[in-house]
C-alpha cells in the first residue's frame, strides 16, 4: 500500500508563508475503493451466512407424452407455449408396430371365429345324428331280444345272430362316439370362445390406448418449448411433448450454512429480471441435490444443497424453468441472536453447516469424537 503522506520539501522554510493548497480527493477515492473492495469480498465470503440468498427454479407439474413404440408424427395441432384445454388434440402419431399388432389380433380373431363356426357345424350335425343313433341302437337291442326268444325254437340261424350282434355293436359304438364328440366339441367351442374374448379384449384395449394415434391433453395446461415436426420419427422412450399444468412453484437450493433461523412458513421473495413475486416456504425437503448447471461456477462444480419448496403468492407470471433469486427481509436481531448462539466463551464462531430443523447444540461431537465445527 502506497503511503499517502505529505512530504516536506527541502527548499521550504518553516517561516515561509504558505498558500493553502486545494483539497485533494485522491485519498478519499482510494479509501472508498478499499471499502468497496473489502465490502464485496466480505459479502462474497460471509454474505450467504448472514442473508438468505438462495438460487431456485420456477417449476410446474408436468405430463410428458412419450413414445411407447417406434412412431412417426403425422400431424401437430399445437405450438410451443400454447395454452390448451382439457381434451384438446395435441398431435397425431402413427405406429407401424401398433398397427401391425392390431392387424395380427384381428386376423387371429377371424381365424378363431372360422374355427368356432366349423366346430359349431360339426356339433350341430352330431346333435342331429345322436337321437337317430340312439333310436337305431334301441331298435337293434329290441331285435336282439326277439332273436334271443326265438333261439329256443331253433328258428334263427347262427349267422343271422352273429350279423345282428355285429350290427348292434357298431350301432353302440356309433352312439357312444356321437355322445363323446358332442361333449368334446362343446368343450372346444367353450375354450375357443374364451380365447376369442381375450383376443377381442386385447384388441379393444390396444385400440383404446392407441386411439388412432391421436394424443389429447389430459388436463388444461401449457405446451412445453419443444414440439415435434410432422414427419419426425420417435424411438421408443423418446419424449414427444411436455404439458405443464397446475400452479407454479419454486424449488430453492438453500445455502450450505447460514447464521439465521429458517423454517416452514417464512415469507420470501423470488426475483427474476425485473419480475418480483412473494412467496412462502411450503416445505424444507429432507434431501439434497446437485445444483443445476446454471448455478455452478468455478468454485462449486459438484456442490449439493438442501431443497425447499416455495409456494408463490398471486402476482406476475414467472416463466417456467426460469432461474430466480430467493431473498428474505433481513433482520439484524435474528442475525445477532443467531451469531451469539454460535459464539463460545473464547470468541470463536462455529463454521459448520446449520440444520434449520435441528440446530446443533454447543458440545456436539462428530463421528470421530471431536467437537463439530469448532
Amino acid at each position: 500500500m502506497k503511503r499517502l503522506k505529505k512530504r516536506t520539501r527541502s527548499d521550504t522554510h518553516v517561516s515561509e508563508a504558505r498558500r493553502p493548497r486545494p483539497r485533494s480527493w485522491d485519498r478519499n477515492v482510494y479509501l472508498a475503493l478499499l471499502v468497496v473492495f473489502f465490502g464485496a469480498l466480505g459479502n462474497y465470503v460471509f454474505g450467504d451466512r448472514l442473508f438468505l440468498r438462495a438460487d431456485g427454479l420456477v417449476l410446474q407439474n408436468r405430463t410428458v407424452i412419450g413414445a411407447t413404440a417406434l412412431v412417426q408424427i403425422t400431424e401437430v395441432a399445437v405450438r410451443p407455449g400454447q395454452e390448451v384445454e382439457d381434451g384438446q388434440i395435441l398431435l397425431k402419431a402413427e405406429s407401424l408396430e401398433t398397427l401391425s399388432r392390431l392387424a395380427d389380433l384381428s386376423m387371429r380373431d377371424a381365424e378363431l371365429a372360422e374355427r368356432e363356426a366349423r366346430l359349431q357345424s360339426q356339433l350341430t350335425v352330431a346333435r342331429e345324428l345322436e337321437p337317430r343313433a340312439e333310436r337305431r341302437l334301441s331298435e337293434l337291442r329290441e331285435r336282439s331280444r326277439t332273436l334271443e326268444d326265438l333261439e329256443t325254437s331253433q328258428l334263427v340261424t347262427a349267422g343271422r345272430r352273429e350279423t345282428l350282434s355285429d350290427t348292434l355293436h357298431d350301432a353302440d359304438i356309433r352312439a357312444a362316439t356321437l355322445t363323446a364328440q358332442i361333449e368334446g366339441l362343446s368343450d372346444e367351442i367353450t375354450a375357443l370362445a374364451s380365447r376369442r374374448r381375450q383376443a377381442r379384449d386385447a384388441m379393444q384395449d390396444l385400440r383404446t390406448r392407441y386411439q388412432d394415434g391421436i394424443h389429447m391433453a389430459a388436463t388444461a395446461g401449457t405446451v412445453g418449448d419443444v414440439v415435434p415436426a410432422p414427419g419426425e420419427v420417435m424411438n421408443p422412450g423418446d419424449p414427444i411433448l411436455t404439458l405443464y399444468w397446475g400452479e407454479p412453484y419454486v424449488l430453492a437450493y438453500l445455502p450450505s450454512s447460514y447464521l439465521f433461523d429458517l423454517s416452514v412458513g417464512e415469507q420470501v421473495t423470488a426475483t427474476v429480471g425485473n419480475l418480483t413475486r412473494h412467496g412462502r416456504i411450503d416445505a424444507i425437503l429432507p434431501m439434497s441435490s446437485a445444483i443445476p448447471d446454471e448455478f455452478r461456477n468455478a468454485f462449486r462444480l459438484r456442490e449439493t444443497r438442501q431443497l425447499a419448496r416455495i409456494t408463490l403468492a398471486p402476482g406476475p407470471d414467472l416463466p417456467t424453468r426460469a432461474s430466480v433469486r430467493i431473498t428474505r427481509d433481513w433482520r439484524l436481531s435474528d442475525v445477532l441472536s443467531r451469531l451469539a448462539a454460535q459464539l463460545d466463551p473464547r470468541g470463536y464462531v462455529r463454521l459448520a453447516a446449520i440444520d434449520p430443523k435441528e440446530p446443533s447444540a454447543p458440545g456436539d461431537t462428530d463421528d470421530e469424537g471431536r467437537q463439530a465445527g469448532w
